[in-house]
């Protein structure tokens, strides 16, 4: 008989029969676990993850930041080093988006930190109306529109204008005794606000000292008030940026802000509602996409406060959390029932997973991370590694991550290099086989080709004698070919193989091949 070789392949297929995985293109497996599909079609065993710094469940790794029991720390890496930068009111998945300063919220909490790491909220609140009182001084009978504002003379931000206090002069030669607002975080001096005569603006008086009076006996031609309906916009569970405006989930909403004016949005227009909760929200260069658990909606345009009701939402749910960017080709991405899928700034979803591998459920929630050795691009998601190229697919386990940054990530019991060294325990289990003839037949002999670091074992399963193991012959770190005996006793109609690098070596394995022996009986 002829030798069969197997591959180039394309990754794992839980769709095509076992003993049917062979295409035009290569051949399928029916699993590949803790390997890396390359875009030449040949597994490399996954990098190892090698504990970094052992800590109680962190989370929420970014920008150089991380979560521990309600705590955000700065930290360093690789050499490990944490500064406290923040208390927090709770302990829930941090979400971060870099635009001039870090922008950073987890629902409750809501910070806006710089590049020196000094450590604000991310918006200062709107104050509320001002009292009033009448005292001496230059003002005519009359009304007029009182009101306060915020500021930091640091950072010279400002808060929101407060709601005007329609105040009536009730004669002439008055002034106004204005209460101002108390010290609150983020905020050093309070703006005071005061319209003409019978005015419907209030303009810019005088900056003071938070807390007790002031009194404006005579006005001055500052500024008109233009934040007056302005307010903070509330927390969420991500925060990210989009052509300019702030933009925070928040349950079935998406608040979206004021352009260049990060942290702050007008509330009655600032929002788009859905009927479920957002699981994933992730801009490109041309809109938005929204997923809920079981539908996508894409809003295109320039500006996020000018798109228009989706007609046809895409049947493309997701996992919450799982979004990523693919920012050198203008792609997005996420992970759901289809398993990943990607996204480009036409409004047009690919599911690389769909046609191969069938998902019978996943995950509440998860993390995606976007990884690049040379020209492999693949992103790793809820067990699942894809190559972005060829879209194949195999699975991680032992990679129960919580966060990914760059090269790292948290986990349970602390942070991990995912550049490690450590062995990693890997298989590819290549289907069935009959080597397409009914006949009994023996299989005397194996190669795989390739790179490996130890003798890789093929594990044989027969229906009528069982499972067996044999380990190669040789190995070599470089690109050679290896032979494995399997048992001359073993005679079947079909055969399963599995290959394993049972000591967690490295490898790469770029092809495998059979040489079966067919004798004239067919049971």
């Amino acid at each position: 008989m002829k030798t069969k070789p197997l591959g180039p392949f394309l990754g794992i297929n839980t769709r095509l029969p076992d003993y049917s995985l062979r295409t035009k293109e290569g051949d399928f497996v029916k699993d590949a676990v803790n390997v890396d599909l390359l875009n030449d079609g040949s597994f490399r065993r996954r990098r190892s993850a090698d504990i970094a710094q052992a800590m109680t469940a962190p989370h929420s790794l970014g920008h150089g930041y991380l979560v521990r029991a309600s705590v955000l720390y700065k930290v360093t890496l690789p050499t490990y080093t944490e500064t406290l930068a923040s208390l927090l009111s709770t302990n829930d998945p941090m979400s971060y988006a870099l635009e001039g300063d870090l922008y950073c919220t987890n629902g409750t909490d809501r910070l806006r930190i710089t590049s020196a790491g000094t450590v604000y909220p991310w918006a200062m609140p709107t104050p509320a109306e001002p009292v009033v009182t009448q005292i001496a001084g230059t003002l005519k009978k009359g009304t007029y529109q009182v009101a306060v504002s915020y500021c930091n003379t640091t950072t010279g931000e400002e808060s929101g204008v407060s709601a005007s206090n329609n105040f009536h002069v009730s004669s002439d030669n008055a002034g106004l005794r204005i209460t101002v607002p108390s010290a609150t975080t983020g905020a050093t001096h309070a703006n005071i606000y005061v319209s003409t005569i019978n005015g419907g603006v209030p303009f810019y008086q005088k900056q003071v000292a938070l807390g007790g009076t002031t009194d404006v006996t005579a006005l001055v031609a500052g500024r008109e008030a233009v934040q007056r309906f302005e307010e903070p916009m509330p927390a969420g569970s991500r925060v990210f940026f989009f052509n300019g405006r702030m933009c925070v989930v928040n349950g079935k909403t998406l608040y979206y802000g004021l352009p260049y004016r990060h942290g702050y949005y007008l509330p009655l227009e600032g929002r788009i509602d859905f009927h479920e909760d957002i699981a994933i929200a992730v801009a490109n260069q041309a809109g938005i996409y929204v997923a809920t658990a079981s539908q996508t909606f894409f809003f295109a345009g320039l500006s996020v406060a000018e798109i228009e009701a989706v007609q046809n939402p895409l049947p493309y749910g997701a996992v919450k959390g799982t979004e990523f960017m693919l920012p050198r080709i203008d792609q997005v991405g996420w992970f759901g029932r289809h398993g990943v899928v990607v996204a480009d700034k036409h409004g047009q979803i690919s599911p690389l997973m769909e046609k191969q591998v069938a998902l019978s459920t996943v995950p509440a929630s998860g993390v995606s991370g976007v990884f690049e050795d040379g020209d492999v691009v693949r992103v790793v998601s809820c067990g699942w590694c894809v190559n972005l190229s060829n879209g194949g697919a195999t699975r991680y386990t032992g990679y129960d991550f919580t966060s990914y940054w760059g090269d790292f990530a948290t986990s349970s019991d602390g942070l991990y290099n995912l550049r490690g060294v450590a062995k990693v325990p890997a298989l590819v289990m290549l289907g069935t086989e009959d080597f397409s003839t009914e006949r009994l037949k023996m299989v005397p002999a194996a190669y795989v080709g390739g790179e490996f670091g130890g003798p890789m074992e093929l594990v044989v399963t027969t229906p009528k004698q069982g499972t067996y193991s044999y380990v190669a012959r040789d190995y070599s770190p470089d690109m050679e070919m290896q032979r494995i005996d399997p048992g001359k006793g073993l005679k079947d109609n079909w055969y399963s193989f599995t290959l394993n690098n049972r000591d967690g070596f490295d490898f790469t394995l770029a092809s495998v091949s059979f040489a079966p022996v067919a004798s004239g009986r067919r049971i």
